[in-house]
């Protein structure tokens, strides 16, 4: 499986029939539920491994960032009220 080979119906052929009698094979890998409460397993769809992203900057440099962005909106907004105009004139009388 992988992105030239999608998975196919074919591949769950021995799934489905296991599923109605909710049978096992050697591809099975099911754990008791005691056995996962007893080992305080972490279900959670979560990467353990994954380092948390800490934003480490300082009120004043939020501060700074809002303001240097809401300048280049103000530019922005400034060159879009002016297109309209210039690409628009009213004609003369």
């Amino acid at each position: 499986m992988g992105k030239k080979t999608p998975l196919t119906l074919e591949k769950f052929e021995e799934f489905f029939r296991l599923l109605p009698d909710r049978a096992e094979s050697q591809r099975s890998w099911t754990v008791p539920r005691k056995k996962v409460e007893a080992t305080n397993y972490d279900l959670k769809a979560v990467n353990p491994n994954a380092k948390p992203q800490e934003d480490t900057r300082t009120p004043e440099e939020l501060l700074d960032l809002i303001e240097a962005k809401g300048q280049e909106v103000a530019e922005a907004l400034a060159v879009l009220r002016k297109t309209p105009a210039e690409a628009n004139p009213k004609p003369s009388d």
